[in-house]
């Protein structure tokens, strides 16, 4: 894969539109006098962000993301974005966008970040799509569309108990899911991914742009982003981060050759690399939304339990 081309499915870009992680915003909420917080778990656009990065190796997929939350504008560092479902074996989540509502803290709150480690949730999609996968672990498929229809309907009772909450949403997305799982028989991965949005007609929720990669050690070889892609591609991959990018690194993007040519280590380091790149890039060179923290990664591979790291 080039840097020089551009497609909305691209290893580089990931999904065919922007979406955000991990945000926090105030709102007032349906009744006089009630407000509500929203916490994203991956980046929008508007408010604070989270870089998620897939890599696949010839033994398995390494998967990558920033740990930075903003709360109440506090950065609060260490949040575990990638999330490991009991079974199916060899899985993991990433959700971008909109995707949690918390509870607003008590008046005087003095320590946002302790608060929102334990804040109660008014709704989780993560925890929506994680308890999804695990009942249909006797299945021999993931079956996406019974997930977006638990989705949609816990966002439709949401919406009855919250309507001032997602009316801004109107027209545009909410959040994105990224469903990542390893078949070491096959040595495929499969990215599977869905977004759930609000018709700006209807008033209705509805899933849209499903899409299931199928990657193979054939398949070309490639760097996977989700979240701030727009950001990436002009400051990181084409802008004043790219110095900060490792040859190995390089070479996956500029390089064509099958995913069967990239051992573990080098999916590893290049994960890391683009996310430690985007960091310090950050700095001078803000994204729309915020991206820093340690570095968290997930390795799925023959092993039945996702091994995660902290870097």
């Amino acid at each position: 894969m080039r840097l020089p081309r551009r497609s909305k499915l691209s290893p580089r870009s990931g999904s065919a539109r922007h979406f955000g992680a991990p945000s926090l915003r105030l709102f007032r909420g349906a009744r006089a006098g009630v407000f509500t917080l929203l916490f994203a778990f991956f980046l929008t656009p508007s408010v604070h962000a989270t870089l998620a990065v897939i890599v696949p190796a010839r033994d398995g997929i390494v998967i990558a993301a920033d740990s930075r939350l903003t709360f109440l504008g506090a950065p609060c560092d260490g949040a575990f974005k990638i999330l490991i479902p009991a079974r199916p074996a060899r899985t993991a989540i990433v959700v971008t966008g909109d995707s949690i509502f918390v509870a607003p803290p008590p008046a005087g709150t003095r320590e946002p970040c302790r608060y929102l480690a334990t804040a109660p949730r008014l709704l989780d999609i993560g925890s929506i799509v994680t308890h999804n996968l695990e009942q249909q672990s006797g299945s021999k498929d993931v079956d996406v569309a019974a997930i977006t229809r638990s989705c949609i309907r816990a966002l439709t009772q949401f919406q009855r108990r919250y309507p001032a909450l997602v009316r801004g949403y109107a027209g545009r997305d909410l959040f994105s899911v990224v469903i990542a799982s390893y078949d070491p028989a096959r040595a495929t991965a499969t990215l599977r991914n869905f977004a759930i949005g609000i018709d700006a007609r209807t008033g209705k929720f509805q899933a849209d742009r499903n899409s299931e990669r199928i990657l193979t050690p054939e398949s070309a070889r490639g760097i996977w982003i989700y979240g701030e892609t727009g950001w990436v591609d002009r400051a990181v991959y084409a802008g004043p981060g790219r110095p900060l990018l490792i040859a190995s690194t390089l070479q996956l993007l500029d390089v064509r050759a099958p995913i069967a040519a990239t051992p573990r280590g080098q999916a590893l380091s290049a994960a890391e690399n683009v996310l430690t790149a985007a960091i310090r890039t950050a700095r001078t060179n803000p994204p729309p939304t915020g991206i820093g923290g340690p570095i968290r990664v997930v390795f799925l591979g023959a092993s039945r339990c996702a091994q995660a790291l902290i870097r």
